[in-house]
């Protein structure tokens, strides 16, 4: 339930508020509208990406964190970078693209990390054979 809650809610909620406050100051308060619109638009974009990170990260479980979150960073840069080709196709420069890859990046890992259990049981990758 935690790792749904933070890939479905806690990431397009902060794609929101980081792109409505990012277009806000550059471009002011007098275009509130124009950054509202953009921040809804990338996190609509954002949900189907946070879908199959998550169910990436899930299935990745079996694997200790510090290898997870780098996978699941990898799984979110490409999906990113995907709907990004697909929906605008040649209409973004590479600049942007690159953009969206390393933000989809930092925020799948990010959401990996928040959704990890650090509840201090040890749970091995590989369990050992008994006899």
């Amino acid at each position: 339930m935690k790792r749904a809650f933070v890939f479905l809610v806690v990431a397009p909620v902060s794609v929101f508020v980081m792109v409505l406050l990012s277009c806000v100051a550059i471009f002011g308060g007098k275009s509130a509208d124009l950054a509202t619109l953009c921040a809804v638009v990338l996190a609509v974009v954002t949900l189907p990406a946070s879908v199959i990170a998550g169910l990436a990260d899930g299935y990745l479980s079996v694997l200790p964190i510090s290898l997870r979150a780098y996978l699941t960073a990898m799984v979110g840069a490409a999906i990113a970078t995907g709907e990004a080709l697909v929906l605008f196709s040649s209409l973004l420069p590479p600049s942007i693209v690159l953009t969206l890859a390393i933000g989809g990046a930092v925020l799948m890992g990010a959401c990996s990390l928040l959704s990890h259990d650090y509840g201090g049981r040890h749970r091995h990758s590989l369990e050992p054979v008994s006899a």
